[in-house]
C-alpha cells in the first residue's frame, strides 16, 4: 500500500544574475551589521568588553575585515551548498509493501527533480514545534536517515500549509514511522 503527499512543484524565476545581486548585497549588509554586532554580542551585557573589543577591531581593520569577511562568504557557501543538496520536497510516498520512504525534491536552481529511497528501518523524524514573535508557529519536520538529516520541511512556511491532507501526514510520522 502507498500513501502519498504531494504539493504543487515549487518553482523560481531567479536567475544567476538575481541570486549573484541578492547575494552582494547580504553580503555588504552582514560585512556592516558584523561591526557593530561583533563587539555587543562579545560584551555579554559588559561595557567594558565593548570598548575592548571594539578597540581590538579598529586597530587592526585589515585582518577584521578580512575574517568578518572570510566568516560571511563560509556562511552563504555553507546555507548555498545545503539548499543546493537538499532541495525542496514537494512529493512523499510512504510505500508500505516495500517498507521505503520515497521523496521528490526539486533544485530551484537548475529546476532539476531528484528522488530519493529511504528503508523505514534508517529513517527516524524529528517533528519541532516552534513559536517565534517573527515568524509565528512553526512546525518543522527533520527527516534522519541513519541519525544524519537529509530533508527538512518547515510547513508553516512553504507551500505544505496548503495540503488538505498535512495533519494526516504529521500523525503518520508521530505515531506509525517514527523509529526514535
Amino acid at each position: 500500500m502507498t500513501d502519498s503527499y504531494e504539493i504543487e512543484k515549487p518553482t523560481s524565476d531567479l536567475n544567476y544574475l538575481t541570486i549573484g545581486i541578492k547575494y552582494i548585497v547580504l553580503f555588504i549588509v552582514l560585512f556592516l551589521a558584523s561591526w557593530i554586532a561583533i563587539p555587543l554580542f562579545v560584551s555579554r551585557g559588559r561595557p567594558t568588553r565593548v570598548n575592548t573589543t571594539a578597540e581590538l577591531l579598529f586597530e587592526n581593520p585589515l585582518w577584521s575585515s578580512l575574517i568578518i569577511s572570510i566568516g560571511v562568504i563560509t556562511w552563504f557557501i555553507y546555507r548555498t551548498r545545503k539548499k543546493y543538496k537538499f532541495g525542496e520536497v514537494f512529493k512523499i510516498d510512504f510505500n508500505d509493501s516495500d517498507q521505503k520512504l520515497e521523496i521528490k525534491t526539486v533544485n530551484l536552481v537548475n529546476n532539476q527533480e531528484k528522488d530519493n529511497h529511504y528503508d523505514y528501518k534508517n529513517l527516524s523524524y524529528d517533528l519541532q514545534n516552534k513559536k517565534g514573535s517573527l515568524f509565528g508557529k512553526q512546525r518543522i519536520l527533520k527527516i534522519k536517515n541513519y541519525d544524519r538529516i537529509v530533508h527538512e520541511i518547515n510547513f508553516d512556511r512553504t507551500a505544505w500549509c496548503r495540503n488538505k491532507r498535512i495533519e494526516k501526514l504529521i500523525e503518520k510520522i508521530k505515531t506509525e514511522h517514527n523509529n526514535v
